[in-house]
This record gives structure tokens, C-alpha cells and sequence, in this order.
């Protein structure tokens, strides 16, 4: 015991301390063709902390190695007697051997940390294994927008959720940023400063004693701690901006990741998409590629016609590419959004064009495309390869994991286009975000076409959009699974999941997921952006009297439906056990769901309520709309009050801002603009709101 207990003080002490091969490894630990780093020193913290639990990891001998003729990311290890030997061709494919080996011994990762086995294996049970990872680099990208994200995060919490996916094994990240959110430029001789989180929308708090007692971090502005004390000095808040991004990437970096940074540059000269371009690479000079993708194209944008966008393509390309067919056929006489779209993609192309002509650019450049409508995707992808044919092309083609794989499927036909194309996929999509989502199914369809166009042959680059952490814990998972072996299916991941978390009732497990699946996908496609979390969607009042009534109680039921078979579950599952505050947790959010569809069913009667000919709302009516207002908003002080119990992460604290600050700011809109009642007024109605008939799971 006094040899363990040595061996892991000695990794502790250098866990915390060295960054460089100046500071020496623990002798049983060797280090072979490479440098340790920041990958390495979190490989001996989890070191330190599992095998304080694995006697049999005494006397070990452990060796650590880069084989630079590894080029296709494939990692592993071996144990031959006391010799342990981890594997790969860069520091970051050591750690995930080190990571598969843990696994293989019933260790499990997930965006909330490490769950431990009921019964660990045993170092003497493993022999060898060779991970050959589906897809090269597969990782997350983040768009760092939203309050319930990692940008609300202080530095330290970011970097931990960094950390997360290097022991998930994913190996590239990208960071996105809108116009003024995380980088400085220079615009017609002035500085357009970072710093504008969340789109410029300030989510108070001062408004709310709940919300004052959940998030003690902030005082009356919700944004990452250390930036409130400046949040109102422009240019101090951009500086802060810049420099929070900036630990981020060096960290990123550090570990090993691939860091890809993306923008918009919109509709600007080539010259000032250049200009911003190289503000970016000064600002953050350890990106490895730089992606210049076009603005989110869903056709609201300006109306044009079929001679504006003729002349826009006759100004940025040859002849040849103007006039090919797949360009020319979603043009129409008039129409909204694909001039902006076209003039974006040649903008960008001749703006990747002219910088790839200087050998001392620095990163690598791609072209991006956020595009959800069909045909215009499909011209808009036409047109990206036939300008630059031998430059990636980064595409999120459609909002949610099933549409995307169904865009995907129909897009991307040749092994050509597949081999030049990066994917961004969903583990969750923003505009059901207040909703307990399952993506699986689509993105186990997304690895379906892969497989069908390159059989065998190593796909290049996936990603997956997500701004939640806790709530995304299985789905995250399955991305992870998915490309590192391939093909997986739904029901056999949740089969080894529910092993994994030590689950008796495997069967049951997977319907819980299923259940979720299927509300997931049903308020998908039915109900839009019934949980969309940008503000200005709710500026006006939002969609309470517009949404398919209907199909909000077809959604609540698949919710009901899965909360019971979780209740059922659950209830033969011991407190103390892996899986519970997990089933607990999602039980929660499975409520908050139902809580917050209540709402909207609530809210729906405002929609039967109209002014008369004299452009007035009779007293009577107002009194009616205060009155179902009123009620909705007591359902989501439910919500709020259910969702506040169990808040794991940063996150879960900025989704309960962002409620108060979206949907119930729209619904007092409603209220405040048909029965005149001043905004801050509290809601009051003398029938009581009652709660779903499923279990409050608090998980304590």
C-alpha cells in the first residue's frame, strides 16, 4: 500500500505541476517520440484518481507513444505482463487509447464526467486493441450564442468542458462567432468591437427573486461572472470577449484539438472579408483552418429577382459556373433570400481565393454554408465546388439531426463531394431548447449515408452543434460512439448504455429513449421554433397564438408517455446507484417539458380574442386575456421552479435565464399589449394550475 500511495502522490504532485518536458514523469511512466503537454497532464490526473481505486494497477510500468507514421488518427494499446503500452500518431490519440483502455475496463465518459463501474475490470483481463476511427476528425462546434451554452461559462468551467471531450475521444472543435460576438475588426475606419454576447440581448435577473437565489454567480445581468463588473464599458467588455476566447483556443490547442474558427462575413467587399480574416488569425494565430461561412439561409431575407441573382453570378464567377444547371434551378422570378446567398458564396470564394495565393497566410481556409432550404442548399453547394474545387466545404444543410441527414443524404452523392465536404450535424437543435431532445436517430442515418458513399474509406471531418451540457449527456455519447466504430444503432447503443450505467431493464431503458426520440422528432417538424431562445423572438409576443394546438398535445403525450416508462424505471433503481441522479435528471427535464407545453396550450385561448372594428379590445375580452395569460404563466413558474432543482452546470442556470428573458417576456408582451397590463405585473388567477401527473424527480 505504501507503493500505491507513493506512486499516487507522485502523479498527483506532477498532475498539477509541470506543462513541459522540463519537469520529470513518474518512473513508472514513459514518455516516447513526444513532448508531453496539457493532454498528458490530464491523462495522469484521471490516472491518479481511478487507480486509487484499481489495486492491481501496482506495479505497472506505463509507456506513452507517438508513432509519427500514424496518419490516420488510429490509436491503441497493449498490456504484455506489467507493461503497458499506449499508442497513437500525436499526443491527443495517447490520451484517447489511455481513455478506450479505461473504457474497456467499464469506465464510461460523457459530457458530465466519468461514471465509475459497480465492478471494475482488471488490468490482467486486457490484451490488445486498435481504434481506427470512422471519421478522422469528429469532434463539436460551438456557436457560443446562447446563455445556456459554454459562453456564460467562467474560463475555468470552459476549459473543464474542453477536457470532457478529450476524454470522450473527440479530436477537433470549432468555434463560431456572429458578427461582434468574439473578435474585433476594423469597418470603414472603425473598431466593430466583440463583447455582444448573446446576439447584444441583455438577460436581466434583478426582475426575478428566483432567479437572483438560482444563479448566485451574477448579480442582475446573466453573463460570464467576471465580465459583469465592465458589462456596460463597451470597450472593456470586448477586450474581456477577445481574451476569454483566446484562453480557450490556447487550451484547445494545448490539448491537442484541431481548432477550426468560423465567421460570417455577410454582405461586404472582398476586400473587407479579407481585412477580418486577418484580424482573426492575428487575434487567435493557433487556429489550424479559418471557415468562411455564408449567414443562416432560410428564405426570409430581402426579395430579389431572377436577373439580381443572374447578374450577382455573372459578377463573381466564369461564365461556365454562372450558367450550370444545378446553380441556375432554384432561381425564380421573384423570390426571397437567394441573391444575399449567391453574393455571400462569391464574396467568400474569391476572398479564400486571393488569400490562398499568399504561401504565409497561416490556416488553413474553407468555405461554409448554413442554408436549411433545400433547393437553394443544393445550388448554393453546386456552386461552392465548382468555384473553389479543391478547397473543403463545410455545409449544416438543414436545422435538426433527422432533416440534416436527410439533406445530407440528398446533397452529398459522389464519393468526390464526400471526401471534400465537413458535416455539421445536431445533437440538439435551438429552437426546441427548452425541451428535453434526442437526436440519435438522426445522426445514426447521417453514419448510415457515410457508410453507403465511402464503404470502408475513412471519412474526413464531422461535427455536431450543441449549446446544453447535462441535458445532452446520451446523445453526445452516440456521437462519439458513432464515429469512432461506425454504424451504430440506436437500439444497441442504448442497450450497452443502460449496461454501462448498470440497468437492469435494458428493454425498458430504450423505450424511455425511443419515447424521447419520437417527441423530439415530432416537435421537429411540427411545432418550429416553439423553444427557440433568441429573444427577438419573443420581442413582439412570440408564437403562442399561432402554435399547431394540436400538435403540442401529440408532443406532451410522446413526452407523457416517455416520463412513464422512466417513472417505471426508476422505481426499481437504488439511490446510490450509477444511473439514478442520471434517470432523475432526465425525469426532471421530461417534466419541464410537459410544464412548458402546458404553458402553450394555456396560452392558446389569446388567439380566439380580437379587436373590434374600432381597433379596440372590448373590457370584457381583456379581462379574458389577463386571465389566460395569467394561467400560462403560473405553468411556467413550474417550470422554472422544477428546472431550478436540478441544475448540474452553468448551463441549466442560463436556460432558466433565458425563459424568463424569451417566452415569458413574450407572453407578458401578449398581455401587456391586448389587456394593458404593465409588464412587471406578477401573475395571478384564483384556479389553481395543476401539475403533471408524473413524479417531481429532484434527485436527492
Amino acid at each position: 500500500m505504501n507503493k500505491i500511495f507513493a506512486f499516487l502522490l507522485y502523479l498527483m504532485v506532477v498532475a498539477t505541476g509541470y506543462a513541459n518536458a522540463t519537469e520529470s514523469l513518474p518512473s513508472n511512466i514513459a514518455c516516447k517520440g513526444y513532448t508531453p503537454t496539457e493532454a498528458t497532464r490530464v491523462v495522469l490526473k484521471d490516472l491518479a484518481k481511478i487507480f486509487a481505486k484499481m489495486p492491481d494497477a501496482t506495479g505497472y510500468k506505463f509507456q506513452l507513444r507517438v508513432d509519427k507514421d500514424i496518419k490516420d488518427g488510429s490509436f491503441g494499446y497493449t498490456v504484455n505482463g506489467k507493461r503497458v503500452e499506449l499508442y497513437a500518431g500525436d499526443e491527443i490519440g495517447v490520451t484517447h487509447a489511455l481513455y478506450t483502455l479505461l473504457e474497456d475496463l467499464g469506465y464510461t465518459f460523457d459530457f458530465t464526467g466519468v461514471t465509475a463501474p459497480v465492478a471494475p475490470g482488471t488490468l490482467s483481463q486486457l490484451t490488445t486493441k486498435r481504434v481506427t476511427p470512422r471519421v478522422r476528425w469528429r469532434g463539436i462546434r460551438q456557436h457560443v450564442n446562447f446563455p445556456m451554452d459554454i459562453s456564460s461559462y467562467p474560463i475555468e468551467e470552459a476549459k473543464s468542458y474542453l477536457e470532457a471531450l478529450l476524454r470522450m475521444r473527440f479530436n477537433k472543435i470549432t468555434f463560431h462567432s456572429y458578427p461582434q460576438q468574439w473578435y474585433e475588426t476594423e469597418i470603414d475606419g472603425k473598431t466593430a468591437h466583440a463583447g455582444h454576447f448573446f446576439y447584444g440581448d441583455t438577460h436581466y435577473m434583478f426582475d426575478n427573486d428566483m432567479l437572483k437565489k438560482s444563479v448566485p454567480a451574477n448579480d442582475s445581468i446573466f453573463c460570464i461572472p467576471a465580465a459583469e463588473p465592465i458589462f456596460h464599458d463597451e470597450a472593456a467588455r470586448s477586450r474581456f470577449a477577445v481574451n476569454w476566447m483566446q484562453q480557450l483556443i490556447d487550451y484547445a490547442a494545448d490539448l491537442g484539438f484541431y481548432v477550426q474558427f468560423s465567421f460570417e462575413p455577410r454582405v461586404v467587399s472582398v476586400e473587407q472579408a479579407i481585412r477580418t480574416a486577418e484580424d482573426i488569425c492575428r487575434t487567435y494565430p493557433r487556429i489550424n483552418a479559418l471557415e468562411l461561412i455564408t449567414e443562416e439561409t432560410g428564405g426570409w431575407g430581402p426579395h430579389c429577382t431572377a436577373e439580381e441573382v443572374h447578374r450577382t453570378l455573372d459578377s463573381y464567377f466564369t461564365k461556365e459556373i454562372a450558367s450550370d444547371t444545378a446553380v441556375c434551378a432554384p432561381i425564380r422570378p421573384e423570390q426571397s433570400d437567394l441573391n444575399a446567398l449567391y453574393t455571400q458564396i462569391g464574396i467568400i470564394s474569391q476572398a479564400i481565393a486571393r488569400m490562398q495565393e499568399r504561401k504565409d497566410f497561416g490556416p488553413q481556409l474553407k468555405l461554409g454554408i448554413y442554408c436549411a432550404v433545400e433547393p437553394y442548399m443544393h445550388g448554393a453547394y453546386r456552386l461552392a465546388r465548382l468555384a473553389l474545387p479543391e478547397t473543403p466545404v463545410c455545409i449544416m444543410p438543414s436545422h435538426g439531426s433527422g432533416s440534416t441527414a436527410t439533406a445530407f443524404s440528398q446533397l452529398v452523392t459522389s464519393p468526390d463531394d464526400m471526401r471534400n465536404t465537413e458535416l455539421y450535424s445536431w445533437i440538439e437543435f435551438d429552437g426546441l431548447m427548452y425541451l428535453q431532445q434526442n437526436s440519435i436517430t438522426g445522426n445514426s442515418r447521417v453514419m448510415e449515408h457515410i457508410d453507403a458513399i465511402l464503404p470502408g474509406e475513412q471519412y474526413s471531418s464531422l461535427l455536431y452543434n450543441h449549446w446544453r451540457t447535462a441535458e445532452n449527456r446520451i446523445s453526445a455519447r452516440y456521437a462519439m460512439e458513432s464515429t469512432l466504430s461506425g454504424r451504430l444503432s440506436p437500439d444497441s447503443f442504448y442497450t450497452d448504455y443502460a449496461r454501462r450505467l448498470s440497468i437492469q431493464d435494458s428493454k425498458l431503458f430504450g423505450r424511455v429513449q425511443t419515447a424521447l426520440q419520437q417527441a423530439n422528432d415530432n416537435a421537429r417538424n411540427h411545432l418550429g421554433n416553439i423553444g427557440f431562445c433568441w429573444v427577438g423572438a419573443w420581442r413582439d409576443g412570440g408564437s403562442f397564438a399561432y402554435m399547431d394546438t394540436t400538435r403540442v398535445r401529440e408532443t406532451r403525450d410522446l413526452y407523457m408517455k416517455a416520463g412513464e416508462h422512466l417513472t417505471q424505471l426508476i422505481s426499481g433503481i437504488e439511490k446510490e446507484a450509477p444511473a439514478y441522479y442520471y434517470l432523475a435528471f432526465t425525469g426532471n427535464r421530461i417534466l419541464c417539458s410537459v410544464m412548458y407545453l402546458d404553458a402553450f396550450l394555456a396560452a392558446a385561448p389569446i388567439r380566439t380574442i380580437k379587436a373590434g372594428a374600432n381597433g379596440i379590445i372590448p373590457d370584457a375580452d381583456k379581462a379574458r386575456v389577463q386571465e389566460i395569460c395569467d394561467r400560462a404563466l403560473l405553468h411556467f413558474e413550474q417550470y422554472m421552479d422544477t428546472h431550478a432543482r436540478m441544475m448540474p452546470d452553468r448551463g441549466c442556470e442560463g436556460t432558466l435565464v433565458s425563459v424568463w428573458n424569451a417566452p415569458i417576456r413574450g407572453l407578458k408582451v401578449y398581455r401587456s399589449r391586448m389587456a394593458g397590463v404593465p409588464l412587471e405585473t406578477r401573475p395571478h388567477t384564483t384556479t389553481p394550475v395543476d401539475a403533471p401527473p408524473l413524479p417531481i424527480f429532484y434527485g436527492d
